[in-house]
């Protein structure tokens, strides 16, 4: 593989000069790729224009979870979901954003308001405290710029955008509740190191729901399928399932909580 066969990729999904892309990638998908890792990161910013468009790759830190904020270093934690995210955030001119578990880093003109601040971010319960996903962090920014958000050479299995569409959904639920019943409920919800009930599901469905809208485009990159859809597409989805249609896909425990809730509604009107 060779730079020009990843940009004409790219270009057929529709990324180009001034966009901004999130992607989640395996660089051994691919075969061999002529310079490896650099080479697909400069396809990326050769495609969106350096000095216009702006690449942000996932650099999660999963590895002994317990303690990830305690270990966690902005500088040294190594990206653990891949080869190119780990070559993209040690480049000079990538920004890492700074959270544990759900940091990213980003290269272009929009890397630091991208970045900034995801240590403060707030609003949503999460399993990974309530900025990894919160208002302000990356993830919702890149909703808000409705970013490419591709997946090279893996499935939406990996699809980290989808937390925050879960953390939005439980925030919804939760401020929908009687001010009496909130704090109860709330306590019911899984946050760090505080075990509870989450919307958990496989976001290998996310794909067969994204083919179904017509949001989600293909291109093959070597040995690899490019899979591309948009970060408002990718979460509004999931968020409509959630609201609309839980009880296809979701746990049990979670549904039992969900009408619980519904219970505790009712019986405020």
């Amino acid at each position: 593989m060779t730079q020009n066969e990843i940009e004409r990729g790219l270009r057929e999904v529709g990324v180009s000069a001034g966009d901004v892309a999130l992607v989640h990638s395996s660089l051994s998908s691919m075969g061999w790729v002529e310079g490896g890792a650099e080479t697909v990161i400069e396809a990326f910013l050769s495609v969106l224009d350096p000095a216009k468009g702006t690449l942000v790759l996932p650099t999660l830190c999963q590895e002994d979870i317990d303690r990830r904020f305690e270990l966690w270093d902005i500088e040294e934690s190594r990206s653990d979901v891949g080869a190119i995210t780990e070559v993209g955030r040690l480049r000079p001119d990538a920004i890492r954003s700074d959270h544990a578990t759900h940091s990213v880093a980003a290269i272009g003109p929009l890397a630091m308001p991208l970045t900034f601040g995801h240590e403060l971010a707030q609003g949503r319960p999460c399993p990974w405290g309530p900025a990894a996903f919160g208002i302000g962090s990356p993830w919702e920014k890149l909703y808000g710029l409705d970013a490419h958000y591709l997946f090279l050479g893996v499935t939406t299995s990996c699809n980290t955008i989808g937390h925050m569409a879960q953390a939005e959904f439980v925030r919804e639920v939760l401020d929908e509740l009687p001010e009496d019943r909130r704090e109860e409920l709330a306590s019911e919800v899984k946050e760090w190191q505080h075990e509870g009930l989450w919307p958990w599901f496989g976001f290998d469905l996310c794909e067969e729901w994204l083919r179904e809208s017509g949001a989600m485009r293909y291109a093959q990159i070597g040995d690899a399928t490019l899979r591309a859809t948009h970060a408002k597409d990718n979460v509004d989805t999931i968020l409509d399932k959630l609201r609309n249609e839980p009880e296809s896909f979701l746990k049990p425990d979670f549904l039992d909580w969900l009408e619980r809730v519904k219970v505790a509604k009712e019986g405020a009107r």
